[in-house]
């Protein structure tokens, strides 16, 4: 594993899903902001058609992707590891696990 650059798995997926609940904070001002500024109609905004998880409330968590039928899985892994070959067998039983 290169210690300079990798991140185990499991932080990488915390550190997706905090940055996935900051787009969402980002994107729900962002509604809130046009949807004032629309006088209604046609032009109103369906703010439950822009989330993306659970209505967009609270943090962001993979395991709310599992109810629109996508699951979402961080595998961890190296390809070369010194001079030997890396740790694979979890990318290569996540594309078994697909086909």
């Amino acid at each position: 594993m290169d210690l300079f650059t990798a991140l185990p798995a499991g932080l990488v997926k915390v550190q997706l899903e905090k940055a996935i609940t900051q787009v969402r904070a980002g994107r729900a001002t962002a509604l809130r902001d046009a949807g004032a500024a629309l006088s209604g109609g046609e032009d109103e905004v369906d703010e439950e058609k822009e989330w993306l998880g659970e209505g967009g409330e609270g943090a962001f968590e993979f395991t709310q992707m599992q109810e629109v039928g996508t699951s979402v899985g961080v595998v961890g892994g190296n390809v070369v590891q010194g001079k030997e070959r890396g740790d694979v067998e979890g990318w290569w039983a996540w594309i078994a696990e697909l086909l």
